[in-house]
């Protein structure tokens, strides 16, 4: 019960976000990113970092394929409403590719190991992937792009995260959606 009241402090202090700006802004992100890994330490909770090639690669495979397909179509559409940023991707460099995978891995164990794992244990199957992707999505405010989109794949992505218990899948999928919409910043 002492956990449940620590979790539900952390989601209130992720909505703190919208009032910070600037410096605290910035702190505020590296202390809500760090709360997974370092609840991974604490509880020795290694085995989602295991590599196991029987849930792994479906996830990977499955998940990759989706996220291209919508990565397609968003920067399809973007096009087609005028938006010819997409040409930005030849110009991502390898920093930004990093720090994209490391924001993808950070956020996928956010919002699928920490707040979905945790929602699982309360609710239903599908009440954990709601109220975590409306989280995740919150997070992402005020980018209504990322924030929609990230919603809606991420109802996928719980879902095939439930069945294999992979981080590698979601992290790939979701580093891909983040390279087709930051194209289109």
């Amino acid at each position: 019960m002492k956990s449940d009241y620590f979790f539900y402090a952390f989601i209130a202090f992720i909505f703190l976000r919208f009032f910070l700006t600037g410096p605290l802004a910035a702190i505020h992100t590296i202390i809500v990113f760090s709360v997974p890994i370092i609840y991974i330490v604490l509880k020795k909770h290694y085995h989602i970092l295991k590599f196991d090639v029987s849930d792994t690669i479906p996830s990977v495979i499955t998940l990759s394929l989706f996220s291209f397909v919508v990565a397609f179509f968003v920067l399809l559409f973007s096009i087609f409403l005028g938006n010819l940023n997409w040409v930005n991707i030849f110009d991502i460099s390898g920093e930004f590719l990093a720090l994209l995978f490391l924001l993808s891995f950070n956020y996928e164990l956010l919002i699928r190991y920490f707040f979905q794992g945790f929602f699982e244990k309360k609710f239903s199957l599908w009440l954990a992937i709601l109220f975590s992707n409306i989280i995740g999505s919150l997070i992402l405010l005020p980018d209504l792009l990322s924030a929609g989109l990230f919603f809606l794949c991420g109802l996928l992505f719980g879902f095939v995260f439930n069945r294999t218990n992979d981080i590698y899948g979601v992290t790939i999928a979701g580093f891909i959606l983040r390279v087709a919409v930051a194209t289109l910043a």
